[in-house]
Parts: C-alpha cells; structure tokens; sequence
C-alpha cells in the first residue's frame, strides 16, 4: 500500500477551499491515485466510481485545469506534486543517486516534462548527471587515495606477532649458539612473567636468549635469578 505525503494547508487555500465538495473529491482522488511520479492514468468512469458522482474531464479542466498537465488522452500530470512529495523547486533538483528520486527522474524524462512547462527534462537532467557523475568520479579517485594511506598505515604499524617457543625450540637455539643457558629455566622464567619484557609483550625470543648469553647468566648455577637490565638497580656513587 502506497503512503503518501497530504498537504493539510490545501484547506486554507483559496483555490481549493473554493471548489464543491465534488471537485475536492476528485483532487484527493488525483493526489492518492496518481504514480510516485505524479503522473495520473485517465479513467474517470472509474473516479466517479470512487468519489460517488458522476464526472466528465471538461468538469474535471474546468475547475483543476490549472492543477493538471494534460500528456495525452490517456495520461495527465500533476506537476505540484512532485514539489510537494520530494520537496524540491524543480524536477531538476532531484537526485539522481537516491532510488525513488532516479524512478521519478527516468518517468518525467520519458514525457519531457518538466514542472510548470513543456520543457523537456534531458538538457537539466544531464547536466545534474553529468555533475554528479564528475562528483563521484573524484570520490573515487578520494577514496583510492584513502586506501594507498590506509595500507601505507598498515604497513607502517604493522608488528611482528610473537609466538611462544616450545623449550625443544629454546635448547636447539642455545646449542646453535653454544652456550650455557638452559631452556627450561629460561621458558619458566618468561612463562611466569606471561613472557613480558618489563612492561612490554615480548618481540623476539631469540632476542631474549642473546640478552642472557650476553649478560653470562649461566643457569647452571642453580642461586643466580636473572634480572632484565631494565629494572637492575644502578649504583651511583657521589
């Protein structure tokens, strides 16, 4: 079922409040049973049908001629219509990029109309187009550039992910490197510090294992914790 916009101040004015209760029927009738695009299929046996009296078109010009847009036999337009459903001046401000607005702007073409006129709709409508055409044409162009930074950024920030060595890992790594560390302790050591290297997650393991080999920590001699350099007390002296 179709809703559309009515127009409650029609009461007030001059031209409608003027007209029998007969010709107000038929311009409700008009406003609720033409298309999306103002346009109203002609059959006024089946409006009187409707409205309860009887009705010819010259009634019906007579009194809302100046309202209706006669296409042909078969067809009139409404042209406040679209003004007042879609809230714009002009077809020509309709946009071609909302669906409804397209449907409506493909119709009106189809009959070269234009509001309050015989104009045709293709020059003004073209041109909308082709503006917005060129409008979305810079926003891709936008957007592509848009993407390179984004995956400039990505690569910028993009971070190596740790991954937790199994201690056969740790023990062929020092034997590769001859020396004295032992693998075990060095996995319970990061475990229980859920592998932080002071307040940051741990990057390299192997790193790791170079910082103990370089500092002698040798955990053989069962008595000696190992201390990251970062949080050894230095001893300064006056």
């Amino acid at each position: 079922m179709a809703k559309r916009y009515v127009d409650t101040d029609m009461w007030k004015k001059k031209w409608f409040r003027t007209l029998s209760a007969k010709m107000k029927n038929v311009w409700i009738y008009l406003i609720t049973m033409c298309d999306h695009a103002g346009l109203y299929e002609v059959d006024v046996d089946l409006m009187g049908l409707f409205i309860g009296e009887k009705i010819t078109e010259d009634e019906i010009m007579e009194r809302l001629g100046n309202q209706i847009q006669v296409i042909n036999e078969d067809k009139w337009f409404l042209p406040k219509f679209v003004k007042f459903q879609y809230n714009v001046t002009d077809p020509t401000e309709l946009n071609p990029n909302n669906r409804v607005h397209k449907s409506v702007i493909d119709i009106l073409s189809s009959y070269n109309l234009v509001q309050g006129s015989s104009k045709t709709l293709t020059s003004p409508l073209e041109k909308s187009i082709r503006v917005t055409r060129g409008a979305k044409d810079k926003d891709k162009d936008i957007d592509k550039d848009k993407d390179k930074f984004k995956d400039k950024d990505i690569n910028r920030t993009k971070r190596k992910v740790f991954k937790m060595p199994t201690e056969d890992e740790v023990r062929e790594y020092c034997k590769k490197r001859n020396n004295s560390i032992q693998a075990g302790s060095f996995m319970a050591h990061y475990i229980s510090k859920g592998w932080m290297i002071g307040k940051n997650k741990m990057v390299d393991w192997k790193a790791a294992v170079r910082t103990w080999e370089k500092n002698n920590f040798n955990q053989n001699t069962n008595n000696k914790v190992f201390v990251e350099p970062e949080h050894r007390e230095v001893k300064r002296g006056w």
